[in-house]
C-alpha cells in the first residue's frame, strides 16, 4: 500500500490492523562519475519498494535529503548538504503525524554513513523525543501498570531506524554486504536495482585522480547487487510480517 494513494477508510483499516509503515531515507551526494547522485537514497528506496511488493505494509513518502557535510564533493557535482537542525525538525514533524494517524509500527530504512552517521543520529533523536513526549503524557509511574492496557504497549519499538540489511540473517562466516561509498558495494547495488543509471566508462574521467573509495568500483557485478538487494528485502519482510 502506498500512503499517498490510500483513501481515509483504507488508512483507518491499516491502523486498526496494526499494519507497519516503512519509509526510505538517504541523501543526494557525489558517488563518482559513474553513479547517480541519489545512490544512497535509491538503494534504500529499492529495498522499500521491494518490501512493499512482498508483504503487507504501508510505504510512506521518502526522505531523499540529509546531512552529507559535503564530504565527497560540492554542489556543482550534485552534493546537497542538508543542515542537521532543519532536517531533524522536518523528520520529527513527519514521524509525529504518522503517529497521530494512528500507526504504531513505524520504520525508517536509512542508507547513508551507517547507523552512526549524522542522518541516522538526526532520525533517532527525532524518534527519541517523540517517544519521550508520549511516555510523559501518560503520567508518572506508567510503567508500574499493565503494559497491555497502554495505548501502545510497543512504545519502545514504536519507531525504528534501521539499515537495508539490519534485519537480514547472516550465517556464521558469511560475508557482510559490501557498501563502500561509490565503490564495489554501492556500484553493484545500483547495478542490481537501477542498471540504466550506471555508466562505468565514466570512471575514465577520474582515472588520474581517483579517490581511494572508488578504486574497487569496477569490481561490482550486477548479479551480486541484485542478490544483496533481495537479501535485504527478505530481512525486512521477515521483520514486518511478525
Amino acid at each position: 500500500m502506498i500512503l499517498v494513494k490510500m483513501r481515509p477508510e483504507q488508512l483507518q483499516d491499516a491502523v486498526k490492523r496494526n499494519i507497519p509503515v516503512i519509509m526510505p531515507a538517504g541523501v543526494i551526494e557525489y558517488h563518482g562519475p559513474h553513479l547517480p547522485i541519489g545512490t544512497d537514497f535509491l538503494i534504500a528506496n529499492a529495498v522499500c519498494d521491494g518490501v512493499e511488493k512482498s508483504c503487507e505494509c504501508v510505504l510512506a513518502p521518502p526522505l531523499p535529503y540529509g546531512p552529507t557535510m559535503s564530504w565527497a564533493a560540492g554542489p556543482d557535482e550534485g552534493e546537497v548538504d542538508f543542515a542537521p537542525e532543519p532536517f531533524f525538525l522536518y523528520v520529527k514533524e513527519i514521524l509525529k503525524h504518522l503517529m497521530d494517524m494512528g500507526f504504531r509500527r513505524i520504520y525508517v530504512c536509512q542508507h547513508h554513513q551507517g547507523l552512526e552517521g549524522l542522518q541516522s543520529l538526526c532520525l533517532r533523536k527525532a524518534a527519541a523525543e517523540l517517544i519521550r513526549d508520549v511516555g510523559i503524557s501518560w503520567g508518572n509511574g506508567w510503567g508500574k501498570g499493565d503494559h497491555g492496557k497502554l495505548p501502545n504497549p510497543n512504545i519502545f519499538g514504536w519507531i525504528k531506524v534501521a539499515g537495508p540489511d539490519s534485519f537480514s540473517h547472516y550465517e556464521p562466516g558469511m560475508e557482510r554486504m559490501p557498501v563502500g561509498h561509490g565503490g564495489r558495494g554501492e556500484t553493484q547495488l545500483i547495478m542490481g536495482s537501477l542498471p540504466e543509471t550506471v555508466r562505468m566508462e565514466a570512471l575514465d574521467t577520474v582515472r588520474d585522480k581517483m579517490p581511494l573509495w572508488l578504486l574497487d568500483a569496477e569490481e561490482g557485478k550486477a548479479d551480486d547487487g541484485k542478490k544483496w538487494i533481495d537479501f535485504c528485502i527478505n530481512g525486512w519482510v521477515n521483520e514486518l510480517s511478525h
